[in-house]
């Protein structure tokens, strides 16, 4: 199984899924130069550089809301027929709590902003389960079905 995180940080979800044996590959434009390497790459959402239908699973971990709708075109051409998206995404009620602990110096400078805050039924790829945990973040699987 080909699995990619999409904004994946410093790499622990994606060197955890390859110890177990997983296809893992993470990027994220943040990535710091000494972590890029193989299987971590610095690279943009926006443009992955990846070939069509790569991906069997995509990990999206509060990312999606960094990120302009257009990246929901990348998603799906890198994504196979079928791809489970598997995505984490802060509740729009909470934002500004978000956004007043990040500017108040008590969250990661890279919490914020959030230009594209979604609930689960606003993404263009079908749902099949989301709900929410811990009252602030909601979490949604989705296929990814090419007509």
């Amino acid at each position: 199984m080909s699995i990619l995180d999409l904004g994946c940080g410093n790499g622990l979800l994606v060197e955890r899924l390859r110890g177990d044996g997983f296809n893992a590959i993470g990027i994220d434009p943040n990535l710091p130069e000494s972590k890029s390497f193989g299987y971590l790459l610095k690279r943009s959402a926006y443009r992955t550089e990846f070939s069509d239908n790569s991906f069997d699973c995509i990990i999206c971990i509060e990312t999606i809301e960094h990120l302009e709708p257009r990246v929901y075109g990348e998603i799906r051409r890198i994504g196979k027929d079928g791809c489970k998206l598997i995505m984490t995404t802060p509740k729009k009620r909470w934002n500004t709590l978000i956004e007043t602990l990040s500017s108040l110096g008590l969250a990661d400078p890279l919490v914020t902003p959030h230009i594209n805050l979604v609930d689960p039924l606003d993404l263009p790829f079908r749902l099949e389960r989301a709900a929410s945990f811990m009252g602030l973040e909601w979490y949604g699987i989705y296929s990814i079905i090419k007509a």
